[in-house]
This record gives structure tokens, C-alpha cells and sequence, in this order.
């Protein structure tokens, strides 16, 4: 009887635990994507000639698969700002990388927004 009371329990006490690890998981990878974009698109201004497109690319290379999913992060061109040939001194560049997580017992959209000083 008491099997019957404490297994459910327990049962839901587990999948708990690996749901928010894998929403933690997701969060971390999420947040070093939009850092690895960020960087690049900090260093476009330096001769390098890196575009939207490059960013977008680093920054995915960087969360291949968050929270252990099969869906990819999305990055939007508006999301991504990138450095002038001949930026000032407080320019920056941003990236801002969302990934919808689906769980176990709750889905959410994550985000991350990256900034970056110009010049890396």
C-alpha cells in the first residue's frame, strides 16, 4: 500500500530533476550562443567583413542542440547588430538568440541577448 502512495511520488520527483536540468542545460547553451555571436559581431568592424549570416552561424555552431532537443535556437537578422567600419568609443554589437524549450511538465521560451563592446 504504501508502494502505491510513495512510487508516484518519487516517479514524478525524478522526471522533475531531469526536466530542469535540461531546461538548465538549454539556458547555459543559449547564453553561450548569443556570447559567441556577440563576439563576432564585434570583431566585424576590425577588416574581417563578418555579416549577419556569419554571426548567425557561430552563434548555432555554439548550441547545436539546447536542453538536449532536436530544434535548433533562432536568430532573426533584427537581432543582430553588428559593429560600423569605424565605430565610437562606446559602440556596441548584440545578439539576442530565443529557443523554445518543450519538457516534460512545462515548455517556456527562452531567450538570451548578448552585448558586446566594439572591437572585441
Amino acid at each position: 500500500m504504501e508502494m502505491a502512495i510513495v512510487l508516484p511520488v518519487l516517479v514524478a520527483l525524478a522526471f522533475g530533476i531531469i526536466d530542469f536540468s535540461r531546461v538548465f542545460n538549454a539556458e547555459l547553451q543559449i547564453s553561450q550562443a548569443a556570447r559567441e555571436g556577440a563576439r563576432l559581431a564585434a570583431l566585424a568592424d576590425g577588416g574581417a567583413n563578418y555579416t549577419k549570416t556569419d554571426v548567425r552561424n557561430r552563434a548555432l555552431a555554439a548550441a547545436p542542440a539546447p536542453g538536449f532537443g532536436t530544434t535548433a535556437p533562432t536568430i532573426p537578422d533584427g537581432d543582430i547588430t553588428l559593429c560600423q567600419h569605424s565605430p565610437g568609443r562606446l559602440d556596441t554589437s548584440s545578439v539576442k538568440v530565443s529557443y523554445s524549450f518543450a519538457g516534460i511538465f512545462w515548455s517556456q521560451n527562452i531567450s538570451q541577448t548578448a552585448v558586446m563592446r566594439c572591437g572585441g
